[in-house]
């Protein structure tokens, strides 16, 4: 059971790696949806409230935004045995899963004007889909 946890770990370290490699950066449905949120948070809260959670909301986007790092932390996580904290910061740094792997294939392709740019990140999409596959993984682990 063990050594399923760390092919868990090592597979979120490698597509970590990947995805840092390509330099390409993905800003996923949390990511947005946060964005969305921000503005909003003055109206609904006041004081301390609101200035609490734009922080949160500014930090989480942080962690959103630093991908392939934020998913290798993870891998990490998983392999020194704390599963429940690697496989959220593998959530956060791949976006939502295997759906928002997909959609964000489709939305690039889309964007981009066809697959060619697209298999241009070929490695980032290898490395979510290896972060993706181990955090899987490690459910099970």
């Amino acid at each position: 059971m063990r050594v399923r946890g760390y092919l868990a770990g090592a597979l979120a370290l490698t597509g970590g790696a990947l995805m840092l490699a390509s330099g390409y950066s993905s800003r996923g449905f949390l990511y947005t949806a946060l964005g969305y949120a921000e503005p909003r948070m003055a109206a609904l809260l006041s004081g301390v409230y609101a200035s609490a959670a734009l922080l949160a909301i500014t930090l989480l986007e942080g962690v959103i935004a630093l991908g392939g790092v934020t998913v290798m932390a993870g891998g990490l996580g998983i392999v020194f045995r704390h599963t429940t904290a690697g496989k959220t910061l593998i959530w956060l740094g791949g976006g939502a899963g295997f759906l928002g792997l997909i959609v964000g294939f489709g939305y690039s392709a889309y964007r981009l004007g066809g697959l060619g740019p697209v298999l241009g990140y070929l490695p980032y999409w290898v490395g979510l889909a290896l972060a993706i596959a181990g955090r899987r993984l490690a459910k099970r682990a």
